[in-house]
């Protein structure tokens, strides 16, 4: 027989005419499916998978939801002339990794003007934008504004998938089981989100809510000729230009999944991953 002990301990305190704070049973439940599709748009292949989320995943969404952001403006002292341009603030930005961030106002340096996500966190008044080319020589003025927390944010925000052949068990306790454990040979298998996602659904009340991922590799990318692609992992990578190198912590592996049946993508296929995590919120 199962017993209920926090019921009964609301009934307890409830007889004694007092109260107390009620938590929810928030859980996160990973679930998604690959689909293949042919050269004609003819579904091939649908293959339901579940998900573990790592370690470094449980700190993730525990870390980006604390503390409550704010809105922070601080003035611009200095900028580097390179296309990764460093960016000095005259006052502690709270800035971290995969942070968005609008610069304004630059005398000089114009090529810094703009929206951009923060690459590398050098200190607390400096960070690393990737403009893609040099701005120019810093004259004067600018300011930076961003979503930012009293300390600089340890996990940046997600903003891809990575595919691979391994077949190991998820496991949240071994790296092995954590992580992607074999890359594709040959192929660029890491890529980041669908332009539209993450999306974002409130089933109502008591119903929890979904943030869903989607990532399509199109007809020439992946391809998996000879070994099937076998799992898949939601990342975290700043810049996104890593392909063949492990996941994990030290590139934040927030979810990763397995596909069974594995999956053989050919040159002309499209394959597309919808990967929901789904707060339960009851």
């Amino acid at each position: 027989m199962k017993t209920d002990s926090a019921r009964m301990i609301d009934q307890f305190i409830s007889s004694l005419e007092a109260s107390r704070e009620q938590d929810d049973a928030v859980g996160i439940r990973g679930f998604g499916w690959a689909e293949l599709f042919d050269e004609h748009g003819d579904l091939k292949m649908f293959v339901p998978f579940k998900n573990l989320i790592t370690n470094w995943g449980d700190q993730y969404y525990a870390c980006r939801n604390y503390p409550v952001m704010t809105l922070l403006t601080v003035t611009i002292t200095g900028v580097t002339n390179a296309a990764s341009a460093v960016v000095t603030t005259s006052g502690a930005h709270g800035l971290g990794v995969g942070d968005k961030v609008t610069i304004a106002g630059v005398v000089g340096a114009t090529g810094v003007n703009g929206t951009w996500v923060i690459s590398t966190v050098g200190s607390t008044t400096t960070f690393t934008i990737p403009v893609g080319a040099a701005p120019g020589a810093y004259s004067s003025g600018g300011t930076v504004t961003g979503i930012a927390s009293a300390a600089a944010q340890t996990y940046p925000v997600v903003n891809g998938m990575k595919l691979g052949t391994g077949t190991t068990a998820a496991n949240k306790a071994t790296p092995a089981g954590m992580d992607i454990v074999t890359y594709p040979t040959g192929v660029t298998a890491n890529k980041p989100f669908d332009a539209t996602y993450p999306q974002f659904s409130n089933l109502g009340n008591n119903l929890g809510c979904y943030t869903v991922f989607k990532t399509t590799w199109n007809a020439g990318e992946a391809n998996a000729p000879v070994t099937p692609l076998a799992e898949v992992a939601i990342i975290a990578e700043h810049p996104f230009t890593d392909t063949n190198v492990t996941s994990g912590a030290t590139k934040g592996t927030v979810a990763r999944g397995l596909l069974s049946p594995t999956v053989l993508k050919g040159t002309l296929d499209t394959l597309g991953i919808t990967w929901n995590q789904k707060f339960l919120g009851t």
